[in-house]
């Protein structure tokens, strides 16, 4: 008994020692997270939060060849499709080109086939809100309010750059030269709430200010 349990800690501890380079074939690794909003106003009653995930997920190394396909592999973005295709992206038809010609889009030849553009993330953001009821023109009048009224420094954490960073155009420069129509619309909101104007009035069809929800206005007698 006493010889089993050496070889089980020598096995164990061999294990824990090395250094896996590649997993078994599906192996994946996922990271979440999620802002909570109580609606507490509504319900004073009962504990009711409104929840919303993100969500990045990672195929994990299985095979030498893995380590080819890397974002900074000389002319991968050149590779045929069937090459460079991963799970994530799947296979374009000929409605979903018709779609990108429809906002001045015809390819994506300007960067890694496994990333995305600002205009795809922007497009995706305002599919996202208009399921939930919200006028698509909101994600414009956001990017127009952050730039009025940008987060307190003194209540920075990792939340607060990250929408400050999605929302504001002038920071990542994500757009592709065939996404005028986007970045233009987007720029001049960032430009106009950076000016002081009305965003409320610039975006009339939008009847919610989304960043109130998850904020408030702090005004320097509350600070």
């Amino acid at each position: 008994m006493k010889n089993y349990l050496e070889t089980l800690i020598i096995v164990i501890a061999s294990i824990t020692n090395s250094s896996a380079l590649l997993y078994p074939e599906s192996t994946s690794m996922s990271l979440t997270s999620s802002v909570s909003i109580p609606v507490h106003a509504f319900y004073p009653d009962r504990r009711i939060l409104i929840d919303w995930c993100f969500s990045v997920g990672y195929d994990l190394p299985n095979s030498l060849s893995s380590f080819y396909n890397i974002p900074i592999w000389p002319g991968f973005a050149n590779l045929p499709q069937t090459q460079a295709q991963t799970k994530r992206e799947l296979p374009r038809n000929k409605t979903e080109f018709e779609m990108y010609a429809k906002y001045g889009r015809d390819g994506l030849a300007q960067m890694h086939p496994q990333d995305f553009s600002a205009g795809e993330l922007y497009e995706a953001i305002e599919d996202f809100l208009t399921s939930y009821g919200f006028d698509e023109t909101c994600l414009l009048r956001s990017v127009c309010e952050l730039a009025r009224h940008p987060f307190n420094d003194q209540y920075q954490f990792i939340l607060t750059d990250l929408v400050t960073f999605i929302l504001s155009p002038s920071q990542h420069n994500g757009f592709l030269d065939t996404e005028h129509i986007y970045k233009q619309a987007y720029e001049e909101a960032e430009l106009n709430g950076f000016l002081g104007k009305d965003c409320k009035l610039l975006y009339s069809h939008c009847k919610h200010d989304i960043l109130q929800l998850i904020s408030k206005f702090m005004f320097p007698s509350n600070l």
